[in-house]
């Protein structure tokens, strides 16, 4: 039995977790050992019984010539306790794994056992170190794969106890980065409920050590996503300089550390965090730790940015190569308050402006404790018959006879304790002995360790899904925390593992549901942006930005969480104005362009739009759906931050089958003082020797931002001097269509 972190794809659990990729043309290879992607390369040598990664940087014209040099980013592989205060980190205290055996000692002495490569698919190659402790039974295997045309490579580990009595994992990082230079630069995306991944760049100060923990248990992307720019020598920036980029894909508890130590090396590191919850293995079992994403780049953080993005499409989400459709969802248009023929009349109306599917959120189940507000209910998956008398398939009905598809809520961590579901089994929520159930959202967290609780969850998703065909999308949200962190499931010795286990107990239920309606497409909410990470994304092909759809605001967390994820993976909807959330208002046509640069949807009543914005509507849907495949699809080219000026402008860029390029710009106005004047904005991407034809969209009644719409100009003008937008007041925004000739 292997406890697994679910690594990458369907292909690697099989082959490299379960040991079969050792027999898929993998061949043994000798130290040292390049792993080469397109534009970076990776070194591995071995010192007497140590393996070092001996150089993680950009790809040489002969990769063996790093042999001969002192490279600043050579490290030990993987590092020990015993490793961190020896000779080969210079003693400073840097260390990925630690672990107690199990006659009490904090020991851990890892040497090289073996190398073994193979090709795991056409433009990939997999190195599978094998390291062994030099006394006790512990084997840990490290994971690196190269992905040669985005330039990312992944690293994950798997731990293995090979003894008769169980070791407990101190620590357990997935890898870490080491490298030298005068100035060191980190970026994060921190947040909260209403303001998830803002973006913040701080210098680590030598001798400093600057971390970044989520340790709620459960949506822990809600206090930052998982992810980091570092920086050498200078700020991000944008065109120029070196950078390295990651995430880690893992959707519980993590910690990422940057330690400038005082030797004037950066050691950082990136796993799960088990600070207060180191985990117990047991005897014969395997536990893998979660993926590394790292990507290193000469040319700034936008190549950086565009390399993930690459990535990700590719393999990193579901459905990396396929169109999001544009949907309405019910959430903001109705809460709780709604009844068949609302929602039959908000699906004809959406249908009507081109909208492409419809949302029904929280409030469609429960019986004995209707879901009508969030006090009950949860738990109980079955169709409030009062509210909804014909039930999913009457709804999936009135869908299909309005030419628009249908998707649902669900939300099947959690119970009500005022629900049926947990009468039946108060033992299968998370609790501590002797202390009261806290609840949050009124609602406590299922036991996701428990296989019964598991169980109960698959079928009830597959009884939703089998029985309703016609269901295309689920939203499956996860509104609290792991606040009382006990396992009425696990043992006493185990009860730490849970932090661990949940989540993998996620990705297991995930892994089911999916594999058995592989149609459906999935997305993360998690009170927002808590699971805007790659562990989740395997399973969804995008994610609820935050539960803040005020668009001003949407525009810094959308340019935050940007870096790290393509524009197909962030649900970015239109909603009313006032806004819900912060009461701010706002111009339909800027809440339109700041959704098109996203996955484009809506959460209003449309029946309560007038004429003109019904109008404006229908054609702004119409533009998105035409510009879709470049927005969705396109490399990200980021133009000015609003983070560092009053105007916010990004571009995406498409190469067509046809070997011409498209591109969509968008640009606004955030603020503005009386004597703040905009500058033209040069774009990026294009081809200097071409010629582009512009058309300018969504333009409504104030006219339009620049004289440029059905001009005809060159790549080099437009790159070299730029667009005048003319922005008269805040919140004023346009979007620019750009063909190749």
């Amino acid at each position: 039995m292997k406890i697994t972190f679910a690594p990458h794809s369907p292909l690697l659990i099989s082959a490299a977790l379960a040991g079969l990729c050792l027999n898929m043309d993998a061949v043994a290879e000798q130290m040292p050992f390049h792993l080469l992607s397109k534009d970076s390369q990776m070194t591995f040598t071995v010192n007497g019984n140590k393996v070092n990664r001996a150089y993680y940087g950009s790809r040489l014209a002969h990769p063996e010539d790093i042999l001969h040099a002192d490279s600043p980013s050579s490290t030990l592989l993987y590092p020990t306790r015993m490793d961190a205060m020896g000779p080969w980190e210079n003693g400073s205290g840097e260390l990925d794994i630690s672990i107690t055996q199990g006659d009490g000692t904090n020991s851990l002495d890892l040497v090289y056992d073996s190398l073994q490569v193979s090709k795991p698919t056409p433009g990939q190659e997999l190195a599978i170190i094998r390291l062994k402790d030099s006394h006790y039974p512990v084997q840990v295997q490290v994971y690196v794969l190269a992905n040669y045309d985005s330039n990312v490579f992944e690293q994950w580990v798997e731990i293995t106890n090979n003894g008769q009595e169980a070791i407990t994992i101190d620590q357990g990082a997935t890898g870490h980065l080491h490298v030298k230079a005068d100035k060191y630069f980190v970026t994060s995306f921190r947040g909260t409920w209403g303001g998830e991944s803002l973006m913040r760049e701080e210098e680590v100060q030598k001798g400093n050590c600057l971390t970044m923990i989520s340790d709620v248990g459960a949506r822990t992307a809600q206090e930052g996503t998982p992810g980091f720019v570092l920086s050498l020598g200078q700020p991000a920036r944008e065109d120029d300089g070196e950078v390295y980029m990651g995430a880690l894909a893992w959707s519980g508890n993590y910690k990422l550390s940057f330690k400038y130590s005082p030797y004037g090396r950066m050691f950082a590191s990136f796993g799960t965090d088990m600070q207060d919850a180191p985990y117990r293995l047991e005897a014969g079992k395997s536990l893998t730790l979660p993926r590394l994403i790292l990507t290193h780049s000469q040319q700034g953080k936008g190549e950086a940015s565009r390399q993930i993005h690459r990535w990700a499409r590719e393999s990193g989400i579901r459905g990396g190569d396929q169109e999001r459709m544009t949907l309405l969802n019910s959430w903001e248009g109705a809460y709780f308050n709604f009844d068949e023929p609302l929602l039959q009349t908000m699906m004809e109306r959406a249908a009507g402006m081109g909208v492409e599917l419809f949302v029904l959120d929280d409030g469609w189940f429960a019986n004995k404790y209707p879901r009508n507000n969030d006090k009950a209910g949860l738990g109980d998956w079955k169709v409030n018959e009062k509210k909804l008398p014909n039930g999913l398939p009457g709804l999936t009905k009135s869908a299909k006879d309005r030419n628009i598809k249908f998707g649902l809520w669900v939300e099947m961590e959690m119970v009500n304790p005022k629900s049926e579901l947990f009468e039946q089994h108060p033992d299968w929520v998370i609790q501590l002995p002797h202390r009261d159930k806290r609840l949050e959202r009124n609602q406590l967290i299922l036991d996701l360790s428990n296989p019964d609780v598991q169980q109960y969850i698959i079928d009830s998703m597959d009884d939703i899904l089998s029985k309703n065909p016609e269901i295309v999308y689920i939203k499956w949200d996860c509104n609290r925390k792991i606040a009382d962190p006990g396992s009425p499931y696990l043992s006493a010795a185990n009860q730490k593992n849970l932090f661990i286990d949940y989540v993998n107990g996620y990705y297991k239920v995930l892994d089911a549901i999916t594999k058995k309606h592989p149609e459906v497409i999935f997305q993360a909410c998690a009170s927002g942006g808590g699971r805007a990470d790659y562990g989740a994304m395997k399973y969804h092909h995008e994610f609820w930005v935050s539960d803040n759809t005020d668009p001003y605001e949407r525009v810094l967390m959308q340019w935050g969480i940007g870096h790290l994820f393509p524009a197909m993976a962030m649900a970015s909807h239109v909603t009313v104005s006032p806004n819900h959330q912060t009461g701010r208002q706002t111009p339909l046509k800027f809440r339109f362009d700041v959704a098109t640069t996203g996955r484009l949807g809506f959460e209003l009543r449309p029946q309560d739009m007038n004429p003109q914005e019904t109008e404006f509507a229908k054609k702004a849907l119409e533009t998105y759906k035409r510009i879709r495949p470049t927005v969705q699809l396109g490399d990200l080219y980021r133009l000015r931050s609003p983070y560092e000026s009053n105007e916010a402008s990004l571009m995406y860029v498409l190469n067509g089958k046809d070997g011409k390029q498209k591109a969509i710009v968008f640009a606004c106005l955030m603020d503005k003082t009386l004597a703040y004047k905009t500058t033209p904005i040069k774009l990026k991407g294009l081809r200097a020797d071409k010629r582009y034809r512009i058309h300018e969209l969504n333009v409504d009644q104030s006219g339009n931002r620049t004289s440029l719409d059905n001009k005809e100009l060159g790549g080099d003008y437009l790159m070299d001097n730029g667009v005048h937008f003319n922005f008269g007041k805040p919140l004023q925004s346009a979007i620019l269509e750009l063909e190749e000739i």
